[in-house]
C-alpha cells in the first residue's frame, strides 16, 4: 500500500490500496457465509438431544465469536486504511494548494 522512498517522504499507492481493501472485502465475503454455514448447522443441531448436540453448539458459540471478533477486526481495518488515504489525501490538497498561491508561476494539476 505504502512505501518510503529514499527522502523518507510516504507514498500512497491508490491502486494499491483500493487491490488491498478489495482482498480484505473478499475475505469478509467468505466469513459472511462461513457465519451462514454455521447458523445452519446450529438450526439443524437445535433438533438434536444429548452430549454431541452440546458439544456441537459450544463448537458453532465459539467459531461463531471468532469469525465475528475477526470480521470487526478487518472492518476496522479497512476504516483506518480508507482514514489514512483520506488524510494523506487532504495533506496532497492543501500542499497543492500552497503551492499554487505561493506565486511561484508554477501551478500543479494533480
Amino acid at each position: 500500500m505504502a512505501y518510503v522512498d529514499t527522502n523518507g517522504l510516504i507514498l500512497i499507492d491508490e491502486v494499491e490500496v483500493a487491490e488491498d481493501i478489495k482482498r480484505l472485502q473478499s475475505v469478509l465475503d467468505i466469513m459472511n457465509e462461513v457465519l451462514e454455514t454455521v447458523n445452519s448447522i446450529e438450526n439443524i443441531n437445535s433438533t438434536f438431544d444429548g452430549p454431541t448436540a452440546s458439544a456441537i453448539t459450544f463448537s458453532t458459540d465459539a467459531l461463531r465469536e471468532k469469525l465475528t471478533n475477526q470480521k470487526t477486526e478487518i472492518e476496522e481495518e479497512i476504516a483506518y486504511i480508507n482514514a489514512v488515504v483520506t488524510r494523506y489525501q487532504e495533506i496532497d490538497r492543501k500542499m497543492r494548494d500552497l503551492i499554487n498561491s505561493s506565486g511561484n508561476g508554477v501551478t500543479t494539476n494533480e
